[in-house]
Order: structure tokens, then C-alpha cells, then sequence
């Protein structure tokens, strides 16, 4: 095998072995192969490792149960060794030269923050206002704090060094972690680039009618706005507001809204 590009990637776990299988192999498939590959599992049942592939880079931390994904995502990069950190879900895959993608553009841009593109695990075709373009560090801000251009815990890859400027990922936050980890990078002066050709295998998870899942939806949404609210302009500030009335109508009067 060539020598490994120096990237951590680290995957949270929680109770998916099927798909946790998909994702690890995903990554020993890449064309150009990471330094080592760090899951942290909080699932309430362990995860077997007998059902992962043999290979001397995985680590496998049994964290607590139900610890979240934002912590298990600051634990992982605080056991990892390389100078950049790749995250990705257990429920997601990369394309083949996902990684390629990524490591060619940190050598062109030098950028703090690479992300990715997503298409729909479901039929392969990119996701709709997921694909957000943007000239400069303060478009992405800008789109960021009105919705979600396409920032998950998939396809960001950033610098070891530019994420500890941060407080890393913020467990307050219950949806949203990724963009608001993106972001405070951005705010602390970070660079941001695309990898065109780095493509993440998204797999949605639909919104049901559940009354839970909508107030967990609403609640985070609530959360993230009060976090940000001061960096809103009024126009956003409008926007984001409506987003989340229509999420609280949905969960007073259901599929109407």
C-alpha cells in the first residue's frame, strides 16, 4: 500500500452495525487510504468487532451509551494522531476517491475546511440545495446561518489544528453540530474550499408525522437560532423564524403543514 495520507477519519456509532459495516468499508476501498480510522461507538449495545473488517488502523472506543454524536465526535479527534481529521456517519459511505478528492484540494488551496458533495444514497443523484457555491468565506457564513447549504457530518474534513481553535463540536446543539462547527471555524478566520469530485453517499432519513421527532426537529432549530441569532441580519433572522413556525404548525396540526 502507498503511504497514507495523514488523516484521522472518525466515525460516531450508535446501533447500525449493518450500516457501520458499509461505512468502514467505504473507507478501506479509498483510493488513496487514510492513517487510521477511529469509531467511537455509544450505542447501547457494544459494537462487535468481529463484524468489522480486520485491519490494524481501525480503533474501535466503546464510549458511554447514548453519549451523542457530538461528543462521540470531540472524543474521536482527541485519540487521533494525524494532522487532519475526515468525519463520517455510520449510516453514510464515500465514493472511491472521496479522500483523493479531498487531499487534492487541501494541495491547491491550502484550505483550514474541505467539504464535499452529497448525493442521495436512495437514487445516486446529487441532493437538491445541498450543493451551495460559494467565492468566499463570507458566503458560506451567510448561508450557513439561513439554512443548511450542505454541511454534514460526512463531508467536512478540517485541519487538527484549525478545529482546536474551536470548542469542538457543541453537544448542546440536538441538529446542526456540523454546520456550527463549520461555521465557528469560518468565524475564527478558517479557509473553506470544495472538493468537487469528493462525493458522499448521503442516506435521508425522512421526517415522520411522530410528534417526538418533530419537537426534537423544532427544539434544535430553536436552539441553533438562540445560538446565532446575533450574527442574523433581520432578513435571515425572518427567514430562519418561518422555518421553524412551520415545524411547530406541523407538530400543533399535522401533514397541513
Amino acid at each position: 500500500m502507498s503511504t497514507p495520507l495523514p488523516i484521522s477519519v472518525v466515525i460516531p456509532a450508535c446501533d447500525r452495525p449493518e450500516y457501520l459495516q458499509v461505512a468502514v468499508d467505504s473507507v478501506l476501498t479509498q483510493s488513496s487510504q487514510p492513517e487510521e480510522i477511529i469509531i467511537v461507538d455509544n450505542g447501547r449495545q457494544p459494537a462487535d468487532r468481529s463484524m468489522l473488517p480486520e485491519d490494524e488502523r481501525i480503533k474501535l472506543i466503546r464510549a458511554m451509551p447514548r453519549f451523542g454524536v457530538s461528543q462521540a465526535r470531540n472524543f474521536g479527534v482527541m485519540l487521533s494522531d494525524s494532522k487532519y481529521l475526515a468525519f463520517l456517519d455510520d449510516d453514510d459511505s464515500w465514493d472511491s476517491h472521496y479522500l483523493e478528492s479531498v487531499w487534492q484540494t487541501i494541495g491547491t488551496t491550502d484550505a483550514d475546511i474541505v467539504l464535499g458533495r452529497l448525493r442521495s444514497m436512495e437514487d445516486g443523484q446529487p441532493m437538491k440545495n445541498k450543493q451551495a457555491e460559494f467565492a468566499n468565506r463570507d458566503e458560506l457564513v451567510y448561508e450557513i446561518l439561513r439554512r443548511n447549504p450542505g454541511v454534514v457530518g460526512s463531508n467536512t474534513t478540517v485541519s487538527k489544528a484549525a478545529f482546536f481553535i474551536t470548542a469542538g463540536y457543541d453537544p448542546w446543539l440536538t441538529v446542526g453540530q456540523d454546520k456550527a462547527l463549520v461555521l465557528e471555524m469560518l468565524l475564527s478566520g478558517c479557509s473553506v474550499a470544495r472538493a468537487d469530485n469528493a462525493w458522499v453517499n448521503f442516506r435521508e432519513h425522512f421526517i415522520s408525522e411522530r410528534q417526538t421527532e418533530i419537537r426534537k426537529r423544532a427544539e434544535g432549530a430553536f436552539r441553533f437560532i438562540r445560538k446565532y441569532w446575533r450574527l442574523m441580519n433581520a432578513q435571515t433572522r425572518l427567514f430562519t423564524l418561518a422555518q421553524l413556525a412551520k415545524l411547530v404548525l406541523k407538530k400543533l396540526f399535522g401533514k397541513r403543514y
